[in-house]
């Protein structure tokens, strides 16, 4: 892990001195003290049950699951914060199967024609196309002014999920992704509707990879039918506990989780998903139900966040950071909460400690290790812990400049995306200590008189840009 420079390591010391002592106030405590085991254990015997189908992205089974969260927040006293009084985020998307029967596409490079087959292309988009020698634009670093335009980029370089958001944001008419090897097609995806996303084409070519490369002359032909299209309305669930303070608290932190999971197996065996992601999801019931008892609330406001679709590409956590329910500027740091409730972690038992994904990306993680102290847990370091930064939903707050850090307790346990992945097999005990550790740093963040920052690691700066 890069380490910060000296000056930094001891501004942290002295922020962390004037913030956290090695016990917590009796009044926080108590508050913390209503996380169980048994209640931890009553959620998750539920949200993982087969009952539930298994939660997957768009289900009957996430329905419940999103009403089972929505009654839990009621019951805690927390502030509504959707249409109507309601605790949903409603969101318009859906669930796209790609007709490539007809599909003709022709990279015309240096009037050199290269025609390739529906084998040879990837598809997203919700609509038809119809494009007949249409000039393109090579990408080469910059993504300015290429709003309305074609553009074309090799998929190593632009194809990932964050330099694709960061070409969507500049409006472009189409984008063109060349690689020399690729998945197949993918059966159905899920697309929001209301998102305005241009169509993303990936040719799995080398010839054509050379082309872009060689930043050839460029224009494209393509005919491609509609696809087959069926609505699926999906919801995140969200509830507000407001701050206290009156100059912080339209200031916000967010705890967040995913409360979807995969669904059905071929042999419609069920993924229950009780640690991926049902302990996440009933840490944050808990931790909301719990600091909801404070007799004086925290000096800024809390958003207690479900989320949709993590599976399925984070869509839930991209489509809030496109659709924020408290202003982006005012919200001060996201705590996303992911298998919080399997110890057996392969490289060694996880018992009493947590660990955070970016640790060397802000100085949130320095707040969370202190306040996890005062509970009696660790926190421990992961070498790789940074490739796993962008696979949660802390990835798309962050990219939208937001300071946001995963918590787990184990990076890997038995039964990871298996049908074996069941409630029974929980530490519960643990998972109610991690979590009141948690608390502890969630209350930390919310009191504290400055905000988190980012760090000036390099790793950190396409978060500290805002994602641009």
């Amino acid at each position: 892990m890069k380490r910060f420079p000296t000056t930094i390591v001891f501004l942290a010391a002295i922020t962390l001195s004037a913030g956290r002592t090695e016990s917590v106030a009796p009044r926080e405590q108590a508050a913390l003290d209503h996380i169980t085991a048994d209640a931890l254990r009553g959620d998750l015997s539920f949200l993982a049950s087969d009952a539930l189908e298994g939660r997957a992205t768009p289900s009957r089974g996430l329905d419940l699951a999103a009403e089972f969260i929505a009654s839990h927040f009621r019951r805690a006293g927390l502030e509504p914060i959707g249409p109507e009084g309601s605790y949903f985020q409603w969101a318009k998307f859906v669930e796209v199967t790609p007709n490539l029967s007809d599909l003709k596409l022709t990279l015309t490079a240096d009037r050199e024609d290269l025609e390739l087959t529906a084998s040879d292309v990837r598809v997203h988009a919700i609509g038809a196309l119809d494009i007949t020698k249409q000039p393109v634009t090579i990408l080469s670093g910059t993504t300015a002014n290429i709003e309305g335009r074609i553009v074309a980029g090799e998929a190593r370089r632009y194809g990932s999920e964050a330099a694709i958001n960061r070409l969507q944001a500049h409006h472009p008419a189409l984008i063109l992704l060349v690689a020399e090897h690729g998945e197949p097609q993918e059966p159905t995806y899920l697309e929001d509707v209301e998102a305005g996303f241009a169509p993303v084409l990936t040719v799995i070519n080398a010839d054509a990879v050379s082309a872009v490369s060689e930043k050839r002359s460029l224009s494209l032909s393509v005919h491609l039918s509609a696809p087959v299209t069926k609505e699926a309305s999906l919801r995140n669930v969200a509830g507000i506990l407001r701050g206290s303070d009156p100059a912080l608290r339209n200031q916000y932190v967010i705890v967040s989780a995913h409360y979807d999971h995969l669904g059905r197996d071929a042999d419609q065996l069920v993924f229950n998903g009780a640690n991926d992601n049902g302990s996440g999801t009933v840490s944050v019931l808990e931790l909301a139900s719990a600091l909801a008892t404070l007799p004086v609330h925290p000096a800024r406001s809390i958003l207690f966040l479900t989320v949709f679709g993590e599976e399925e590409g984070l869509l839930g956590a991209y489509f809030y950071a496109r659709h924020p329910l408290v202003p982006v500027k005012d919200t001060v740091a996201d705590i996303n909460l992911e298998m919080m409730g399997r110890t057996d972690d392969p490289a060694g038992a996880k018992v009493g400690a947590i660990s955070m994904t970016g640790m060397a990306f802000s100085d949130l993680p320095s707040t969370m290790t202190a306040a996890a102290r005062a509970e009696g847990v660790s926190v421990y370091t992961r070498p790789n812990e940074a490739e796993f930064f962008s696979r949660s939903d802390n990835y798309a707050f962050a990219l939208a400049g937001i300071v946001a850090h995963t918590v787990l307790v184990a990076f890997d346990y038995p039964d990871y995306h298996a049908v074996g992945d069941k409630w029974q097999k929980i530490d519960y005990a643990n998972m109610a200590k991690v979590d009141k550790a948690v608390g502890a740093g969630i209350l930390d963040i919310a009191n504290a008189p400055a905000r988190p920052k980012w760090s000036n690691a390099k790793e950190a700066a396409l978060y500290r840009d805002g994602g641009k």
